[in-house]
């Protein structure tokens, strides 16, 4: 490929790569904010005596989803490993909730 054919095929993507690392980006921040905030609100309910898994529980789903999504697409064993793993936490803290703990 000459730099020419090169011009025209990065000018005829559709997505601008800053634009996807920005996005990237977000995502993860708002993700950490998720994490975050969940883990205050666990803290403050279980100073309450109140159950606490059900947040847990949407915090581990959404992890898992994230690292078995990444698997998929890149195919990474890590990825799939930590995913597995966090869904069966949010299964265990589901299960707990459910249960009334």
């Amino acid at each position: 490929m000459d730099k020419e054919e090169i011009l025209r095929k990065a000018q005829s993507e559709k997505e601008d790569e800053r634009e996807r690392q920005v996005k990237d980006r977000s995502m993860m921040w708002s993700y950490v904010a998720m994490v975050i905030a969940a883990a205050v609100f666990s803290f403050i309910r279980s100073e309450q005596g109140l159950p606490m898994m059900d947040l847990t529980a949407t915090v581990c789903f959404s992890v898992s989803a994230n690292y078995i999504y990444r698997y998929v697409k890149i195919r990474e064993t890590q990825y799939l490993l930590i995913g597995l793993l966090m869904l069966c936490v949010a299964i265990f803290a589901a299960v707990r909730f459910m249960m009334g703990h």
